[in-house]
């Protein structure tokens, strides 16, 4: 994995952990990294939730749309947890955050082994996206429900402090 991956795939966990803590959510980076990148937890009642980042920088293609490319292990696609994760596809273009594609591990998986969107290479689901203005695709299906989706983090308003 070169060097520069690991910067990148930082900064899209970083700007995942930034958007939900400005939604009112509190996050934290588990000290073993065993599948899940953040945990993000409603301080009020301690509701958590399983976060797994990926991502990746666009290319230009053909009429102002980009292509991205994100893969994912297929053992942990196809394994339920409680609190099941939530992955978040972190894309980058020009120097800056396109789009964030957030769907849960239940909804991915049955776009794979249904709907047969993605690809399986040596273990691991290769989902390539096609991103224009008004759609994300990937192959024939949109996922256009899950562009910028954050509400699964709804907006917490903790209120005035004292």
């Amino acid at each position: 994995m070169s060097r520069q991956h690991l910067y990148t795939g930082k900064s899209g966990q970083l700007a995942v952990m930034a958007e939900l803590v400005s939604r009112g959510y509190n996050v934290a980076v588990p000290e073993v990294d065993v599948g899940d990148d953040i945990f993000v937890v409603r301080d009020r009642d301690g509701q958590l939730s399983r976060v797994q980042v990926k991502t990746a920088n666009a290319k230009a293609g053909p009429e102002g749309a980009v292509g991205v490319m994100f893969n994912v292990p297929l053992k942990q696609l196809e394994t339920p947890h409680v609190p099941d994760m939530n992955y978040v596809f972190a894309i980058r273009h020009r120097d800056s955050w396109r789009d964030f594609i957030i769907i849960g591990r239940d909804a991915l998986y049955e776009l794979y082994s249904v709907h047969a969107v993605g690809t399986q290479v040596d273990g691991r689901v290769l989902f390539t996206l096609t991103i224009s203005d008004d759609d994300v695709r990937c192959k024939d299906r949109s996922l256009s429900t899950y562009r910028n989706q954050w509400s699964k983090w709804p907006v917490i308003d903790h209120g005035a402090s004292p």
